[in-house]
């Protein structure tokens, strides 16, 4: 990581840079107002781009005060610093994305189970406070650090919005309509792709992707990169969802996870999935397979192999906090 030594807001040193993305950067950084020199992940966007910050800074404040599980901590709401806009928050572990490809590009299907029961859990908290996400994809799931190091955690609030109830009409959303592709080319649900406005049943859509996506290292529609015939690759993608069959997606895989996408295409545009009901069916396939409830996921495994193999100074690896901005 590149080394810093600059003060933001009078109150963060920042000390690496972590990552960057389309609207901002992200570092990690000194909280000097804590005792304990506490380090947090500061977001910086730039005041002259689009103000994602704001709306993303009150969602975490209204999980913070519903006491939602494996949801990010503000540590500083957002505030204007100079030419940038900064919003201090939790430092988390890797991303789903980073751990995947230290694990070779998939994971096992042991590991995705335990993923799927804890980010189910994190989507109904979600949902509960009425916001929609509308960018799922394994960049947005961090793991903990510490003590919290086996625990999924939802980031990235820059696209979510407030879910209002729209009757009969997918178009409509709190007076507006949707006028432009949201969401992330890969794991962006149908309804994104014709430019609905999205609900809970999109949320999980996307999810289920990003599960299929762990197992098998790519989707269907991934090779989809330039433009062909005048589509783009993100009308590409859009019209491959559309076609696919569930049998297709989900070829090689175990029943459950057609299930799931059975399950969430069978929703009406408002209602709530049955949040318990799939979390029952992958803990039941958890159990058909003999897996062990044990929190060890691949890359624990992973990195315990290398330690045995190798000197304790040589087998660390590091992974940076990162809430990839999109």
């Amino acid at each position: 990581m590149k080394q810093l030594d600059i003060i933001v807001a009078d109150r963060f040193k920042l000390v690496n840079y972590i990552s960057s993305g389309t609207y901002g950067e992200i570092y990690e950084a000194i909280d000097l107002n804590t005792k304990s020199r506490e380090r947090v992940a500061l977001k910086m966007e730039r005041t002259k781009l689009a103000d994602s910050l704001t709306r993303e800074s009150f969602f975490y404040e209204k999980l913070q005060k519903g006491k939602s599980t494996g949801m990010l901590k503000l540590h500083f709401p957002t505030d204007v610093c100079d030419e940038y806009r900064v919003m201090g928050m939790e430092l988390l572990g890797p991303s789903l994305w980073d751990l995947k490809y230290f694990c070779g590009g998939k994971l096992s299907l042991k590991t995705v189970l335990l993923i799927a029961d804890q980010a189910i859990c994190r989507l109904k908290s979600l949902h509960d406070q009425g916001i929609i996400h509308r960018d799922l994809k394994p960049d947005n799931f961090l793991m903990g650090r510490g003590r919290e190091g086996n625990k999924i955690y939802l980031v990235d609030m820059g696209l979510a919005r407030e879910k209002v109830l729209a009757p009969g009409n997918p178009m409509t959303y709190n007076g507006d309509q949707a006028n432009s592709f949201l969401g992330t080319n890969d794991y962006a649900p149908r309804a994104a792709h014709q430019l609905h406005c999205q609900t809970y049943r999109d949320d999980m859509e996307s999810f289920g992707y990003v599960l299929i996506d762990l197992l098998k290292d790519k989707l269907p529609w991934s090779c989809m990169t330039t433009t062909v015939g005048g589509q783009s690759p993100e009308q590409q993608m859009g019209s491959k969802k559309r076609r696919i069959t569930l049998d297709e997606l989900c070829e090689d895989l175990p029943a459950v996870f057609k299930q799931y996408f059975e399950h969430v295409r069978s929703l009406r545009y408002n209602q709530r999935p049955n949040y318990s009901k799939l979390r029952q069916r992958f803990a039941a396939e958890f159990k058909r397979q003999g897996f062990s409830h044990d929190y060890v996921f691949d890359w624990t495994e992973k990195r315990f192999k290398e330690a045995v193999a190798e000197p304790a100074e040589e087998a660390y690896v590091s992974f940076s906090s990162s809430s990839h901005l999109s």
